[in-house]
């Protein structure tokens, strides 16, 4: 049997601050394409960057509130919040605590919003309690085990609570462990390479200092550079400083052709490749950084 959780009450803000975020982006985006090239442009382009990644974050937790609900069977309790699932076998809830008065320990954070009641929260006396509920831990029904508990917020509690004790008092029709299921993507063991993410981390930030450095100077640069020169070290090609920008371009191309081959090859056992890839990234953008350099004191 499923039942939804009540509505959050945070979840329509999160749809429209994705919504004005998205706005206010595409606003800063048209005024800069119409403007000349400075440092400004550089920092509102990074500020656009980070936005859409907070957007995507947000509009994540936004979309989960949406179809945060607990599914009930004889086997198991299953919690949903967006694509994860949280597996808690019946044989393995020792009791259940409605409305708990238990003080909580650990403070809402920014990154908990909207639906700020739906993360691990550690209580006096309970420990600590994992909540998929949109509600605060007085209105929850708890699902107390042996390890961490669970707390949910069912609209229809009354119905919840008797489906789950029928389902206790049959026992389980056969073993279900307790797991924490997510989408593949989530699990790679990448994610925990360090050595793996400084690598393409600094590719990245190799490729916003490139940027940033040509951004900030180019309003006092010439008009017209030279941008190649001949075997005898002298200019052989004058072109607008807007060139310059194909520089940063190629460490840019460079860092995502050689960062998802990366990618496709660890997942293929091959690490080695994989490093090398990212690395020959940093190379690239290191000789298009010194001619970078080099070209903005003509």
């Amino acid at each position: 049997m499923s039942y939804k959780s009540l509505p959050c009450l945070e979840r329509w803000y999160g749809v429209l601050a994705v919504l004005g975020v998205g706005l206010l982006d595409l606003l800063l985006l048209s005024w800069l394409i119409g403007r000349p090239v400075t440092g400004l442009s550089f920092v509102l382009g990074v500020f656009v960057l980070a936005s859409v990644l907070a957007m995507g974050y947000v509009g994540y937790r936004t979309l989960a509130t949406f179809n945060l609900e607990y599914w009930v069977d004889r086997n198991a309790v299953t919690l949903v919040w967006g694509p994860t699932r949280q597996v808690i076998p019946i044989g393995s809830i020792q009791r259940l605590i409605v409305g708990s008065d238990a003080s909580v320990h650990s403070k809402s954070k920014p990154w908990h919003w909207p639906c700020p009641d739906r993360r691990r929260l550690v209580c006096e006396g309970l420990g600590v309690v994992n909540s998929y509920a949109a509600r605060p831990l007085a209105e929850q029904i708890i699902l107390v085990t042996s390890g961490e508990s669970y707390g949910v917020s069912p609209v229809d509690a009354p119905g919840f609570l008797t489906a789950l004790q029928e389902r206790v008092a049959l026992g389980p029709a056969r073993a279900v462990e307790a797991a924490l299921r997510r989408p593949p993507l989530w699990t790679w063991p990448l994610w925990r390479d360090r050595g793996a993410l400084v690598l393409m981390g600094a590719g990245l930030l190799g490729i916003l200092v490139m940027f940033g450095v040509l951004c900030f100077r180019f309003p006092y640069l010439s008009s017209d550079l030279p941008l190649h020169f001949d075997i005898s070290g002298l200019p052989d090609r004058i072109a607008p400083k807007s060139g310059l920008f194909a520089l940063p371009l190629i460490g840019l191309v460079t860092w995502l052709f050689n960062t998802g081959a990366g990618v496709w090859l660890y997942r293929r056992i091959q690490r080695g490749a994989a490093y090398l890839l990212w690395g020959g990234a940093m190379v690239v953008q290191g000789i298009a950084g010194l001619a970078l350099f080099n070209l903005m004191r003509w």
